[in-house]
């Protein structure tokens, strides 16, 4: 077996010279076999990082290696730090996992950059990196994307599916169910209490399209799943692609909860309050999502005050009250199975079991439709059955690496925009917007379709080469 480091390059001179002896030095203590190739792009057009690590790539593999790491400039394995390059057997594996900068933990859920580890019939079979991502940004995300289009990811889901499940559709046009105030659900929500709910979300960019960082033109919105009238407390799904938790306190004091998720999955959606603790929590599918390094925001969450008292307000299942009635807002699409409240904050335990065990003490709202025992009134919804599958998140499959990343200046997301504007804009109009929408065929853009001119190479050690080349 033969290693194949492969590292794009342009002017990072500094970085490259502690490199070199680093990571050669990890590698030489695990005993493997390696090259490294850097690809140093020398025209004056914007960098181009997918066709510089696929032009590497080629070059490791016409030189007899066996699989191959695409690897940052910036990012050096920590002695001890586990990082495994050795052959990926299951699956493209990702080994900078814990990244100094974001306090040894992932810059988000589904992040695949810093290292990545394939062999050569893995590239060819996702045809490596598109080359039509210029300047930063997206090149990452989207060979995440044709590792799960291949299926080279490691899906999993919840143990427990449910058969035979009726769930009500909801069109996005006037489909709602109304939950009547009753004597159990008063001060609901101004105590202790938790609200669950398994959903199945649809995005509608007939009337909002997907939002996207780099477009001012396109509004961020947010769909209603639970709602309470008020000062609207409940659950949404925004155009972001994102499930989220809004409430507020007895002072009109807003708090916001979200988390990254596609449309189209099955997601047991749970947010617990802790009225004593003054803490919210949020959960999918039995997991606390804390994403305060990435797409989400942390949780716990802690709030001020009491929870806001809705008296004797009804719940809305799919729509707003509080949206006028020509609002692109004001109705959910998808389908919802289960809806739970309790008087109560569920335990974490009893949380990551509600798909084989729904407690009944306290229980306060009880809609399950395969068993309704809540009254609730609906409009225009449709009943469907299905079996029902609930996955967890879409991810790479990863081994614990940690990494130091070298300081460089940020290109990335900074003060809520793009450090590079338009360019990085353009890329994340063709990841999200395209390859997301499969109306992009990435086997004709990869590695195999590479267009470049060979200017020379430069022998840096007997380990490593620079392969200088021109767009």
């Amino acid at each position: 077996m033969k290693l194949g480091v492969c590292v794009p390059y342009r002017n990072r001179e500094m970085h490259l010279n502690e490199f070199i002896p680093k990571v050669g030095k990890y590698l030489k203590e695990q005993n493997i076999d390696f090259q490294m190739y850097f690809c140093h792009q020398v025209d004056d057009k914007l960098f181009n990082r997918g066709a510089t690590k696929n032009i590497a790539a080629k070059h490791a593999f016409e030189e007899g290696c066996t699989h191959i790491v695409w690897h940052d400039i910036d990012m050096i394995p920590e002695e001890g730090g586990g990082a495994d390059y050795s052959f990926p057997e299951d699956g493209p594996r990702h080994i900078a996992t814990q990244i100094s900068q974001m306090n040894y933990g992932l810059k988000y859920h589904e992040y695949f950059g810093g290292a990545v580890v394939f062999s050569k019939e893995q590239v060819e079979a996702t045809n490596g990196y598109s080359n039509e991502y210029w300047d930063w940004g997206m090149e990452d995300d989207d060979l995440f994307w044709r590792c799960n289009r291949e299926g080279l990811t490691n899906n999993t889901y919840i143990q427990e599916s449910l058969t035979s499940q009726p769930y009500k559709r909801f069109n996005g046009d006037n489909s709602f169910i109304k939950v009547p105030f009753t004597k159990p659900m008063r001060s609901l929500n101004s105590r202790s209490h938790t609200v669950s709910v398994l959903m199945r979300a649809r995005q509608q960019p007939d009337k909002n399209p997907i939002f996207l960082i780099g477009s001012n033109e396109r509004k961020y919105v947010e769909y209603p799943v639970i709602r309470v009238k008020g000062y609207d407390y409940g659950i949404g799904f925004n155009n972001s692609r994102a499930i989220s938790l809004t409430y507020w306190n007895n002072f009109h004091q807003h708090n916001y909860m979200w988390v990254k998720r596609y449309d189209e999955q099955w997601t047991w959606v749970t947010a617990v309050f802790d009225s004593m603790d003054r803490k919210s929590h949020f959960y999918l599918n039995g997991s606390e999502v804390d994403t305060r390094g990435g797409f989400g925001s942390k949780s716990p969450l802690e709030f001020q005050g009491r929870l806001k008292n809705y008296g004797s307000e009804p719940w809305y299942i799919g729509t707003s009250p509080s949206e006028p009635d020509d609002s692109t807002v004001k109705f959910f699409k998808g389908d919802i199975a289960k809806v739970f409240a309790w008087k109560r904050a569920l335990t974490p335990a009893e949380v990551s079991n509600l798909q084989t065990t729904i407690p009944k003490d306290e229980l306060t709202i009880d809609i399950d439709f395969k068993n309704p025992e809540t009254e609730f009134q609906e409009y225009m919804t449709e009943t469907k059955v299905e079996d029902i599958k609930i996955p967890n998140s879409i991810l790479p499959y990863r081994s614990d690496g940690r990494f130091r990343c070298l300081p460089h200046k940020d290109e990335g997301i900074v003060n809520g925009k793009f450090a590079k504007g338009e360019t990085t804009a353009r890329n994340e109009r063709r990841y999200v917007l395209q390859m997301q929408q499969d109306e992009i065929d990435y086997k004709s853009d990869g590695i195999n379709s590479l267009k470049y001119e060979l200017v020379g190479e430069d022998i840096l050690t007997p380990w490593a080469k620079m392969i200088n080349i021109k767009l």
